[in-house]
């Protein structure tokens, strides 16, 4: 599933070189995505704030414990001077020492709640709509090249011509020893930044059941009537 690390993955990969239809697609998505996500993250904001809210409430509650504390012993030193005098000497020390516990319970309970909120944010998902998904998909498919086509590129004369012969032959035989070791892909910035948006929308190229599901998704052909036999004619 999508979420905001998606999101920025596409960003990342628009700010790269990449071929008109994927840019459109790209773009067509970013735009349902951020407009949904950014929904979902002011909602998410508005529940961050409600929690900062009620902490700072609980502060505000014990201030209120710890005046109302000092306001009672002031109108017992009024009334009793001498006994309010040892009583603030014995009370003091209780009222900081309440401060002094009530402090780090509440920057523990703001430790607590911020990492939830950027948790909750990281799980607010993009919605986008499935046509315009199934064309980003498409289209990042299309931008991811095989190591086959790597090396069919590079070994063209005016690829040598225009990048000059030792680039080419350093990407070619890059491509070559991948192959050899077993990979499929071209691993440039712009296919791998395309292979990790297919996996968070569900879809692995390494996987051949992807590649099975493609194929299954083509309509086959279907296949011309055969020309019925003209009878024989016996005289």
């Amino acid at each position: 599933m999508a979420d905001k690390k998606t999101v920025d993955k596409v960003k990342e990969l628009l700010g790269g070189h990449v071929y008109a239809p994927l840019k459109e697609a790209a773009e067509k998505w970013l735009a349902q995505a951020d407009e949904k996500y950014g929904d979902k993250f002011d909602d998410l904001k508005e529940k961050g704030s409600e929690a900062w809210d009620k902490i700072g409430g609980f502060a505000d509650k014990y201030s209120e414990k710890a005046i109302d504390a000092n306001e009672k012993l002031g109108r017992v030193s009024d009334k009793v001077a001498e006994t309010a005098g040892k009583f603030a000497e014995k009370a003091a020390p209780v009222v900081e020492d309440l401060k002094e516990k009530a402090a780090p319970k509440i920057e523990e309970l703001k430790g607590k709640a911020a990492p939830k909120i950027e948790e909750l944010k990281g799980k607010a998902a993009p919605v986008v709509d499935k046509v315009t998904e199934l064309e980003f998909i498409k289209q990042l498919k299309a931008g991811v090249s095989s190591l086959d086509e790597v090396i069919d590129t590079f070994s063209k004369p005016e690829m040598k011509e225009m990048m000059g012969e030792e680039a080419a032959e350093q990407i070619r035989s890059h491509a070559e020893a991948m192959k050899a070791a077993g990979k499929k892909f071209c691993d440039c910035p712009a296919c791998t930044k395309a292979r990790e948006i297919l996996r968070d929308l569900g879809v692995d190229l390494e996987e051949p059941e992807a590649e099975e599901a493609e194929a299954a998704e083509e309509p086959e052909a279907a296949e011309e009537p055969a020309e019925a036999e003209e009878p024989e004619v016996t005289e």
